[in-house]
């Protein structure tokens, strides 16, 4: 084996050397910008029968077996894998006198399920013994495509009748599906089992729908661990960002894990060309390119999430992709006939649903929120007019959304959240909102003193009220979610760090126009009480009902809005009896071990910080974290 893999090695470094006396006048299709074109490789090696690709030195092969996308570094990634697996042959060799058996390094999956879990591979027939019978999964896929009452919102890259023509192909045949697409079809019966353990079991899976979709995702992992997502087979993507999909509504997952979780993904995409415009390719169906574009919209805008929410950089930021936004179109515009010259509708009006609507709206603004992390992730602050083009930019996105996309006034409706439309909407408002204070939070002191800053401490302090409103009209379930928990706090948090500034410091009498600090004590005791409204929900939120009780009791403004120390609200307020409950009434300035609780003791060294213009910022996202409200997966 020894020799075989050296005879292998002195192949390629042949072909390397051969490479690079290779000159050729072919220019570079695709080239990195700013740099200037490159000598273009004169043959692939091993190009399928019928493979569609540009000759450059950057390319991408399509078929019907794979799409894989090469740059003119490919024999020096194939020599160093070559020396990869010398060293881990020489490993493997040393170690098999060790009776112990270790865990193979590739055998760890990625993603929150993929990446921090042991799966262990299995074999074909294991894994489809895992598949309901036909009429089940029937009406779980049938229940998966109904976007009007699915109540997790998926990305559109599946096209339903290609989709369905391998699906009636696998139930034809089992033994020859591919087994990536297996893991396609076990991620879409993981979704869709979340989706009845969170909203509600059918009485066939009553009981059963979590346990069903621990084990989808484990077959998820176990398909994409035999297929080998380098290989660069169909679907890959699709699987991997679907599972992101379960892994980003899932409870008891963490952003952190999800953000390394991304840059699999994005990798995967570009490992197969995603990133470069499908337009270039001329045996593309309009439908195929279509797609590709949906993809990559989905893979990019995952980027810029996953990134926002933890405060991490983007990957978009160092990736050049010349793809195109998807159009606004009907599934039934895009032809899928590859011989025919048709060219691609123009797009629609973002007045007119269609599948991408929501996509390509909400993209937009998840690009302007993006920048957002990119800023904040510098080792060095930035300069204000960059905070105020970024405003700018996330502002335009939003109110760049069509009418049904906007969400009317939430002060004078008290209805619940009852369709999934309704609540994709909300959620956008919230990380409109979330944003701008994420944006402006850390100048929120300086504006106080400081009118340069004025306009940062008036965005977040309106940002935080309008989180706040969308919680009036959130049912208790919704507080399952953890991106609903952390929205709310983190617009309380800024609310209370407003009290306590001006607390410290009265502000002066000017014509700015910021609610005052009784309205703003009304809108957290409201906020309380709707936390103890949702105790039941789950046990997170009896957490935050606490912490934010004891806040409130602590809170001590001037003799006419002074918190009563049983948890109640001085006299003048309106709101005493409809907060408390029994558990308030145990907390008072008298005990002592309440006021010893980690929440308290970590608020107040983040209380210290405040008597400085210059906040602390670090120490009061330490503080956030260390409550543990936020380290859910957010979506």
């Amino acid at each position: 084996m020894h020799g075989r893999i050296d005879h292998l090695e002195d192949l390629v470094k042949r072909l390397i050397d051969q490479h690079q006396g290779v000159s050729s006048s072919s220019k570079d299709v695709f080239h990195s910008a700013g740099s200037p074109n490159r000598e273009a490789r004169s043959t692939l090696p091993d190009r399928p029968p019928g493979a569609r690709t540009i000759d450059c030195a950057e390319s991408t092969n399509i078929d019907d077996t794979h799409s894989v996308y090469h740059n003119e570094n490919d024999w020096y990634t194939v020599l160093q894998e070559i020396r990869e697996l010398k060293k881990t042959w020489s490993q493997e060799q040393d170690d098999q006198s060790d009776d112990s058996v270790r865990p193979n390094a590739s055998h760890t999956v990625d993603g929150s399920s993929l990446l921090f879990q042991q799966v262990e591979p299995v074999e074909r027939v294991e894994i489809l013994s895992g598949l309901p019978s036909k009429p089940q999964v029937d009406k779980l896929i049938s229940y998966f495509f109904d976007h009007q009452s699915f109540p997790i919102t998926v990305p559109p890259i599946l096209h339903k009748p290609t989709f369905m023509k391998h699906y009636n192909d696998h139930w034809n045949n089992p033994n020859e599906t591919n087994i990536i697409w297996l893991g396609l079809l076990f991620s879409i019966l993981g979704i869709t089992m979340l989706a009845y353990h969170q909203y509600g079991e059918p009485a066939e899976h009553e009981g059963k729908s979590e346990s069903l979709f621990h084990l989808y995702r484990t077959r998820t992992a176990q398909c994409l661990l035999s297929g080998d997502v380098a290989k660069c087979l169909p679907y890959t993507v699709e699987a991997l960002r679907f599972n992101a999909t379960a892994e980003l509504n899932r409870k008891d997952d963490s952003r952190r894990g999800l953000w390394i979780m991304t840059g699999v993904i994005v990798r995967t995409a570009i490992n197969m060309g995603y990133h470069r415009d499908p337009g270039a390719y001329p045996n593309l169906s309009v439908l195929q390119a279509e797609y590709r574009r949906r993809i990559w919209l989905t893979v990019i805008s995952m980027d810029d999430m996953a990134s926002f929410f933890l405060g991490f950089p983007r990957m978009r930021s160092m990736i050049y992709s010349d793809t195109k936004e998807p159009r606004n179109l009907h599934d039934w515009e895009l032809s899928d006939d590859v011989t025919a010259s048709a060219t691609v509708p123009p797009s629609r009006s973002f007045s007119e649903i269609t599948e991408t609507t929501y996509l390509i709206v909400k993209s937009r603004l998840l690009s302007a929120l993006g920048r957002i992390s990119d800023f904040n992730s510098k080792p060095t602050p930035g300069p204000y007019e960059t905070v105020l083009e970024i405003d700018r930019a996330v502002d335009e996105a939003y109110h760049g959304f069509p009418e049904h996309m906007k969400v009317p006034s939430l002060k004078d409706t008290s209805s619940p959240i009852r369709t999934v439309a309704e609540f994709s909407n909300l959620s956008l408002l919230c990380m409109y909102h979330t944003g701008i204070c994420t944006l402006h939070r850390r100048f929120l002191v300086q504006g106080k003193d400081d009118n340069e800053f004025m306009f940062s401490r008036n965005r977040c302090i309106s940002s935080a009220l309008g989180i706040l409103d969308f919680q009036r009209i959130v049912e208790p379930s919704f507080y399952r979610m953890s991106q609903t928990r952390h929205i709310l706090v983190l617009a309380a948090m800024i609310l209370f760090l407003e009290i306590e500034v001006r607390r410290k410091e009265p502000p002066p009498e000017s014509g700015e126009k910021t609610p005052d600090t009784k309205t703003l004590l009304h809108v957290l005791e409201e906020s309380c009480t709707l936390w103890a409204q949702a105790m039941n929900a789950c046990e997170d939120t009896w957490k935050v009902h606490r912490f934010l009780v004891s806040m409130l009791s602590n809170v001590n403004v001037d003799d006419t809005c002074t918190m009563s120390r049983p948890g109640g609200v001085g006299p003048g307020s309106s709101q005493t009896g409809s907060m408390m409950t029994p558990m308030d009434l145990t907390i008072t300035a008298a005990d002592d071990d309440l006021q010893a609780d980690t929440y308290w003791k970590e608020f107040s060294t983040f209380e210290k910080e405040l008597s400085n213009v210059d906040f602390d910022w670090a120490t009061w996202d330490a503080f956030i974290d260390e409550t543990d409200y936020g380290t859910d997966p957010v979506y």
